[in-house]
């Protein structure tokens, strides 16, 4: 399927090419306006910026004499770099967020530099509500409102993580990371109703850029970071840009750490404010230990120093190669209408994950009745696979009935797909928890565990959606803005899959599972159809210059439930949220937004027990969350920056049966409380700038705090709370013309010892372990820009 796949989407640029090209030689058509006025053509894009430089970084730049005028320009200071006035998820449409009446977090480039956040786990700690259940290997696992997204976007199209990226992400790369609450199918398709995150990668720049930096750390860490961008002169419109980076690390936990490399090429070609086309490539290399944190004992992680491991010094490294190519092609038909198509091509060739783990023998405790022993076996993991994803988008403004129409028409389309190997070898290997002997599980078992002679399974799963959106974003008085969007979905999954298992007779392991096999078996298998609409309806009144209130009501359509028991297809998850609030700008370049919400996800898989049969399950699980959310970003004042965020949550199971106290694992989950979802939890982080324009000594401060959380649905072990300190100071100067930045960041400085999360879906044994975040880290840099 890769070539073909690739071949398409080129194909399907090519024509829509054309067809704008021919739309572009006839500009001369009269202006599409119902009772409006004509207005100037701009160079932007679908759900780009509309602003100066100084708006924020990666915004589009004023028209300058030139091509490069049509690329965007970096902040002229830090202070800049955090102010958030547009973006582009919450509606794929030119409109600020400020007339958008959803929520919707943005998380710049500047506060990753300031924070030195290398991975999305660490930036996303900046939003409300998000909170992550990955260890350093991968980075896609997240909960947002108290659901597990496992989906990540990228430009606005979807990375599957089983198809199409299941490692983690660097952010050597991106320009901002934006976050949108709350059920998005509206024009995303599939999706859990907690909300989704989109990487928004860097674009070439308007003027010349080069910049280097170095930064070494505790625990042997060592990263090196480029960012270059270039206009060519030769070529007016056409600019490129190549960024990307390679880390080197230990790490506070036995046995861990590695290696990680990001090479990301982009290139642009924009030869009028009417055309765009950016291509942008991405390898993410990855040769690291994957983490399977500490064990569960009774109620809380085991007690044992966080630092403490039980993998095994010849445990062979994680790899993981994914890449990503990907286009957006922009053609304004006229001053008022635009095309744009998107395509991304996402794979992995490569994810080989051997390890040691361990399992539970009781399945209330991972730990033996002796309080110190714990059970270890060798598993391996494989995954091949790819997803390709593109839109068109028909954007157009026109006057109408009174009001300013922002009008969206959309078409997308996602395949993805993947063949998954899990095997386990036989033997078993303890380990005493409280004085640890390692150098006991010999190299066979590692081989052991990828013939799978205690366990081998294949399967191979395919997925596909198609949709249909339409939006329309009216202004009335220029203080009423009303938007209404529905789209329309058919979803498909086709899972094949077989087990290795024992003879009847001997006993003998049978070696019966292979890929192949299990192909053949999706081939023969029904396909799986969900179909469903998605609406999504909200107004903002603009109750001051400086305040607005707003309200929404949106459905999610969700993930495909698989066959009953007696062989009929369960219906597919669905959720609704309610959601109201106030969006405000106090001062220039703050905004804040306040938002209460409810969202009820049904339809969810829980046990059936009216029938005798163990496995059988029924769509029955009703599960809540609701809450109140606060976020803050932007610039106080020229020497002032802020980020700061603050969620109340409660989120459970509302609908289901019921628990029984004595056996947790074969009841129901009623009243239970969500995985990974705190009552309490947020951040503050801010800055002073001591210099001027972008020059001279910069501080800053800030505080990440978490209530405790359940560590699994069951609600049988939690983890506890937590609050860290973390700080930084840089200092930029000029040598010889060239910018050059001295920074040092201290992490945990209060030295704080805490979990971020489980491992609920590599690693998952039947009670997760926990994740440990490290202790006081210190790190420094020296950037360079020429």
């Amino acid at each position: 399927m890769n070539s073909s796949v690739l071949l398409r989407g080129v194909s399907a640029g090519a024509l829509t090419l054309l067809i704008s090209c021919d739309a572009r030689a006839q500009q001369a058509l009269p202006t599409i306006d119902v009772g409006g006025a004509r207005r100037a053509p701009t160079a932007r894009g679908a759900g780009e910026p509309n602003s100066t430089p100084s708006a924020a970084a990666g915004q589009v730049a004023a028209s300058e004499p030139g091509g490069a005028s049509r690329f965007p320009s970096e902040p002229k200071t830090p202070e800049e770099g955090y102010v958030v006035r547009n973006a582009s998820t919450g509606t794929k449409a030119d409109i600020p967020i400020r007339q958008t009446p959803v929520s919707i977090n943005v998380v710049p480039k500047q506060v990753m530099i300031d924070q030195n956040a290398t991975n999305i786990q660490e930036a996303l700690e900046n939003v409300p509500s998000v909170h992550s259940n990955n260890n350093e290997l991968e980075g896609y696992n997240f909960t947002i409102r108290g659901f597990r997204s496992l989906y990540i976007y990228r430009n606005n199209l979807a990375i599957p993580a089983g198809e199409g990226n299941p490692g983690g992400f660097d952010t050597a790369n991106l320009e901002r990371i934006e976050v949108l609450k709350g059920p998005a199918s509206v024009l995303y398709g599939r999706a859990e109703p907690g909300g989704l995150i989109n990487l928004i990668t860097k674009e070439p720049l308007a003027h010349p850029l080069y910049r280097v930096e170095q930064q070494i750390g505790s625990f042997d860490y060592y990263r090196t970071q480029w960012d270059f961008s270039q206009p060519v002169a030769q070529v007016p419109g056409l600019a490129y840009r190549v960024s990307g980076a390679y880390q080197n690390n230990r790490s506070f936990r036995t046995f861990q750490g590695g290696e990680r490399v990001l090479i990301a090429p982009v290139v642009s070609y924009r030869p009028s404010d009417w055309t765009e086309f950016t291509v942008d490539t991405q390898f993410l290399g990855q040769h690291a230990q994957s983490d399977t944190g500490v064990p569960i004992f009774g109620a809380r992680p085991a007690p044992i120093p966080l630092s403490r491991s039980f993998q095994e010094p010849n445990d062979p490294r994680d790899r993981v190669e994914s890449f990503n190519i990907g286009y957006k092609f922009r053609q304004n038909l006229n001053e008022d209408w635009k095309v744009t198509n998107r395509f991304n091509y996402a794979a992995t060739p490569y994810f080989s994950k051997p390890n040691i783990v361990g399992f539970c023998v009781d399945v209330t405790y991972c730990v033996d009745a002796d309080g110190r022993t714990l059970q270890r076996y060798a598993q391996y993991q494989f995954i091949n696979g790819n997803a390709f994803s593109t839109n068109i988008d028909l954007e157009g403004k026109f006057n109408a009935l009174g009001g300013k129409h922002i009008f969206l028409m959309g078409l997308d389309y996602l395949n993805g797909y993947y063949d998954y190997y899990f095997s386990s070898g036989a033997g078993t290997y303890p380990i005493d928890m409280l004085s640890p002997v390692y150098g006991t599980v010999p190299p066979f078992a590692y081989l052991d565990s990828l013939i799978g002679t205690g366990f081998k399974g294949h399967s191979s799963v395919l997925t596909r959606q198609k949709g249909f959106y339409v939006q329309d974003h009216v202004t009335w008085f220029d203080t009423l803005h009303v938007m209404l969007g529905a789209r329309y979905d058919v979803g498909d999954v086709t899972v094949g899959s077989v087990n290795g298992g024992f003879d009847d007779v001997t006993g003998a392991p049978l070696y019966n599972s292979s890929k192949q096999l299990a192909i053949a078996d999706r081939l023969a298998s029904p396909t799986l159809v969900d179909t469903g609409w998605s609406p999504r309806a909200g107004v903002v009144y603009d109750v001051l210059p400086q305040l607005s209130v707003y309200g929404s009501y949106s459905q999610s359509f969700g993930l495909n439930n698989g066959i009953s028991a007696d062989g009929q297809p369960f219906a597919a998850q669905r959720g609704k949220q309610w959601e109201v609030g106030l969006k405000s700008e106090p001062l220039p370049g703050l905004s804040a937004t306040l938002a209460f919400y409810q969202i009820t996800k049904s339809g969810v898989l829980t046990r059936d027990f009216s029938s005798a049969n163990p496995a059988a399950v029924m769509a029955g699980g009703l599960q809540r969350s609701r809450g109140i959310e606060l976020d803050v970003i932007g610039r106080v004042y020229d020497r002032i920056a802020i980020i700061a965020n603050y969620a109340y949550m409660d989120a459970k199971v509302i609908s289901d049966s019921a628990k029984d106290p004595l056996d947790p694992y074969g009841s129901g989950f009623l009243y239970n409380h969500l995985v990974n979802a705190p009552r309490h939890a947020g951040k503050i982080f801010a800055t002073y700038d001591f210099g001027e324009n972008g020059l001279g000594l910069r501080v800053g401060v800030g505080v990440t705090a978490s209530t405790h959380v359940w560590g699994d649905l069951q609600n049988t072990f939690l983890l506890p709370g937590w609050a860290r300190l973390d700080g930084f100071a840089s200092y930029a100067t000029l040598v010889e013309g060239h910018k050059v930045t001295a920074q040092l960041n201290l992490k945990n400085i209060n030295n704080a010892q805490y979990y971020t999360g489980v491992d609920n879906y590599y690693n998952a044994s039947a009670r997760f372990n926990a994740l440990p975040a490290p202790p006081f880290t210190a790190t420094g840099q020296i950037r360079v820009e020429f």
